[in-house]
């Protein structure tokens, strides 16, 4: 059954026959395939269920502040509100599994950059965004009480707790229009920085994909000391097969290390190691040892020529890291009876 509705009628209509009139509109629309709502008398098109026709007047939906459509419980996808007050001059909103700004002048979201960490400190970071008047920051994600940031695309945060994770929130904004929300997130953690038995002298970075699992892994640290200053790495002449040279892998090297003999080889003393109340330490793999050697003033406390890693060559060398004067910073395969000396690491 198709149904057209004349709203010119409802102009002559008294009480009664407005009643009227909208009951028959119900119990019609309820029996229809389509509905038409027009003043030429016109059939609704088949495409639509509901076809409004008119050449002077619009149609207007639910209009409300950003606050009443948070406001709105589990929105299904494709629910459209006006926002009175997202932008300058409102603007539709569309909700897909998030509300979806719709304006000539939209603008993106910004992207996060790197956010850099110092003592009690993060300076925040965020990409500029194309046709963006400018930018607005939180703690909280609530854009109305946001900071406006101007054209500044970064912001410096201090009186910040050392190894916490912090979350905060950005928006782009134009004329018209104010972006979804940008979520960044960072851990207080520097290279330096005293925590968990030692120093941080390296944080993992997205390309380390061995080791890398957001939100459970950070970096690496080491201690303060040496554990030894002539070790042997054991196992000469036997092949253990197992280590690697990535970051990330140290750990699992010197687990694979333990099936050499002795109490004096470099993977036991790390493994054997409890220190500051931590007992999870490790010798570092190649890679590890020279992200070491490159924070080695930071660190410190380095009075041996060469250390050992915990990656292998063959049956017979393994690979060592020069840090002090000739060559510093060289890598040398060492016989694996040599004495070298050895600086334990662990992962946070």
């Amino acid at each position: 059954m198709k149904s057209q509705f004349k709203p010119q009628l409802i102009k002559k209509a008294g009480k009664q026959l407005i009643l009227f009139l909208l009951c028959f509109l119900l119990s019609a629309s309820a029996l229809a395939q389509d509905l038409g709502i027009n003043s030429d008398g016109s059939e609704p098109h088949t495409s639509a269920i509901l076809d409004v026709k008119s050449t002077a007047k619009g149609v207007l939906i639910p209009r409300m502040t950003m606050q009443e459509r948070d406001a709105i419980a589990s929105p299904a996808n494709g629910l459209m509100v006006f926002c009175t007050d997202c932008g300058t001059k409102g603007a539709l909103n569309i909700f897909f599994g998030a509300w979806k700004s719709v304006s000539l002048c939209s603008v993106g979201a910004p992207l996060a950059g790197t956010h850099i960490a110092a003592a009690n400190q993060i300076t925040w970071n965020w990409n500029a965004v194309t046709g963006a008047a400018g930018y607005k920051w939180n703690t909280t994600n609530d854009y109305s009480t946001a900071t406006d940031m101007g054209q500044n695309t970064s912001m410096s945060e201090t009186s910040l707790i050392e190894g916490i994770t912090y979350t905060r929130y950005v928006w782009a904004y134009s004329p018209c229009s104010v972006s979804t929300v940008s979520i960044l997130n960072q851990m207080l953690i520097y290279i330096g920085m005293s925590y968990q038995g030692g120093k941080v002298f390296y944080i993992y970075k997205p390309e380390d994909i061995v080791v890398y699992v957001a939100g459970e892994t950070h970096g690496l640290i080491a201690a303060t000391s040496n554990q030894s200053t002539g070790a042997q790495w054991g196992c000469y002449q036997t092949f253990v097969n197992w280590t690697s040279t990535e970051i990330g892998q140290g750990q699992d090297n010197t687990l694979h290390m333990l099936i050499c003999p002795g109490s004096n080889n470099a993977a036991k003393i790390c493994d054997d190691l409890v220190l500051n109340d931590y007992s999870d330490w490790f010798l570092p793999s190649k890679d590890e040892l020279n992200q070491l050697y490159l924070q080695k003033s930071i660190i410190g406390d380095f009075t041996v020529s060469i250390y050992w890693s915990s990656s292998e060559y063959n049956n017979n060398y393994s690979y060592g890291q020069r840090f002090l004067a000739p060559n510093p910073g060289g890598v040398y395969l060492e016989s694996k009876d040599y004495p070298r000396a050895v600086r334990a690491v662990r992962a946070f």
